[in-house]
């Protein structure tokens, strides 16, 4: 599926161009391998693994076309990053079941410029979950697997998102506490649409799409 759609001065898309990929690339790498070090730097500064082949990626642009947020969605039975890289996260009981309506969600991260204003920041959250939403609901994708630091997890639940941990939250990288966390969409709607109705309406329309305007500001 190519997901588009633009929220104010916003675009968010199914990333398509070898330009669009590398730069998503480069924003993993400033991330997860600089910042986190949840994998070792590579020379060309660029983050790419071995689940990029059966991934999609999602990402969040600026009026002047710079990457603001990035995800990557895999879904079953393509191979999970938790079942390998991240297998010690897994509860020891084996309680987690891999199904075919399911996704993982992996390397979510918004550029280190922008964490710096809680406004933004969290806008560019809800948007990259709203786009994961509906290229989920596109792809009968009913539950979504993430792997997230456990401050991140605290602000999703707050923002009323009824997230699930898979087992407990680790130290890795440097220092930083990790878990796997599980959402229901369907458990999702039912909850929003009671708690937090205005949000919920927000969240599962698309606004319509100009792309005259996206033109004009060099976003294509």
């Amino acid at each position: 599926m190519d997901l588009i759609f633009q929220e104010d001065d916003f675009l968010i898309k199914t990333l398509s161009t070898h330009e669009e990929m590398e730069a998503a690339l480069r924003l993993r790498h400033d991330v997860f391998r600089e910042e986190l070090k949840w994998v070792p730097p590579a020379e060309n500064g660029l983050d790419r693994d071995e689940y990029d082949p059966y991934a999609q990626s999602i990402g969040i642009f600026d009026d002047k076309a710079a990457l603001l947020g990035h995800v990557r969605l895999i879904s079953a039975p393509d191979p999970f990053m938790i079942e390998k890289d991240f297998e010690r996260l897994l509860p020891r009981d084996n309680s987690f079941k891999k199904t075919r309506d399911m996704a993982e969600s992996t390397r979510i991260c918004i550029r280190k410029e922008a964490r710096t204003d809680r406004h933004l920041s969290m806008t560019l959250a809800h948007l990259l979950y709203k786009a994961m939403y509906h290229w989920s609901r596109h792809n009968k994708i009913k539950q979504l697997i993430t792997i997230v630091e456990k401050r991140y997890y605290v602000l999703l639940k707050r923002s009323g998102f009824p997230f699930v941990p898979i087992g407990d939250f680790k130290l890795m990288g440097e220092g930083v506490l990790s878990g796997i966390i599980s959402l229901d969409w369907g458990v999702f709607d039912r909850i929003l649409k009671q708690k937090r109705p205005e949000f919920f309406e927000w969240f599962v329309n698309l606004p319509d799409f100009d792309p005259e305007r996206l033109l004009s500001r060099g976003l294509y």
